[in-house]
């Protein structure tokens, strides 16, 4: 089969693209402006939630009782830089390079003394321990099974005894609506995928485990990218065990990370759970 013509199969569940849009030059970019347009809500949430979702967690987890927090996911600091105003000790980690560029230049400017790592926190050993850490915005669901696990295993040994962890994914419930789209598109100048001319074949797709896959495949003149987005969602039992399976205990379920009451048909779940 053509090496072109293969790429438009459809992927195994949970097999890599060609490329990760975290990595690329340019989505990245188009990504870091998504992340720091307060009105947005698509990289990162809106700058309204956000504020209100920092106070609700430094009402939950005090200074005072959990001084040390890492940030797994942080983005360009948006919660680094407001838990840090606070007087926490900050770390963050992210697998994007233009955004963890941003997060240092921020904090230098404001004077924060957050820091940040460039690195895949599926493999990253932390050299000190932790009492707080922060999965925010869903991160999780865009894991496979193995990679979940690996992350979960990797946070539980980065807190210290007590130590919680704080973190949300999307639920079932976003499932009930779905719909399998295919669409293709010509653009003729620079969109959020490519510069210059190129083509868009975009494809919506359910698969078992409670997965979804969202693929655009990218096709210029001479190059052709290949980008897997998969989406898993929760249910509260799901997340429950596979957090109990990493030694957490689960203390509480909310309905998002600013601290609203759990709501079994809402889109979202979040957990707070403990190291013992």
């Amino acid at each position: 089969m053509n090496n072109k013509i293969s790429k438009y199969r459809l992927p195994k569940i949970y097999e890599k693209g060609t490329d990760n849009i975290w990595t690329d030059p340019y989505i990245s970019s188009r990504l870091l402006e998504a992340h720091l347009n307060p009105e947005f809500e698509g990289a990162s949430r809106k700058k309204s939630f956000i504020d209100a979702s920092a106070l609700w967690i430094e009402q939950q987890f005090p200074v005072v009782s959990f001084p040390k927090v890492i940030d797994y996911g942080c983005g360009p600091g948006l919660y680094a830089e407001r838990m840090a105003e606070k007087g926490y000790d900050v770390t963050g980690i992210d697998f994007s390079k233009r955004s963890i560029k941003q997060g240092k230049v921020s904090a230098a400017k404001k004077s924060l003394p957050i820091t940040y790592i460039y690195g895949n926190y599926l493999t990253w050993q932390p050299q000190e321990a932790y009492d707080l850490a922060l999965l925010i915005y869903c991160d999780y669901g865009a894991l496979s099974r193995e990679e979940r696990k690996a992350l979960l295993t990797n946070i539980y040994a980065s807190l210290n005894s007590g130590g919680q962890l704080l973190m949300d994914n999307f639920t079932t419930k976003q499932l009930e609506d779905f719909k399998e789209e295919t669409s293709w598109q010509i653009h003729e100048e620079s969109d959020f995928w490519s510069e210059g001319m190129h083509v868009v074949f975009n494809r919506s797709k359910k698969y078992p485990q409670h997965t979804i896959l969202d693929q655009a495949i990218v096709q210029k003149v001479d190059t052709m990218q290949v980008y897997n987005i998969w989406k898993y969602f929760s249910t509260k039992n799901t997340l429950t065990e596979e957090l109990e399976e990493a030694g957490f205990t689960v203390q509480a379920y909310y309905q998002d990370v600013a601290g609203r009451k759990y709501d079994v048909s809402a889109e979202t779940i979040t957990i707070v759970a403990k190291k013992e």
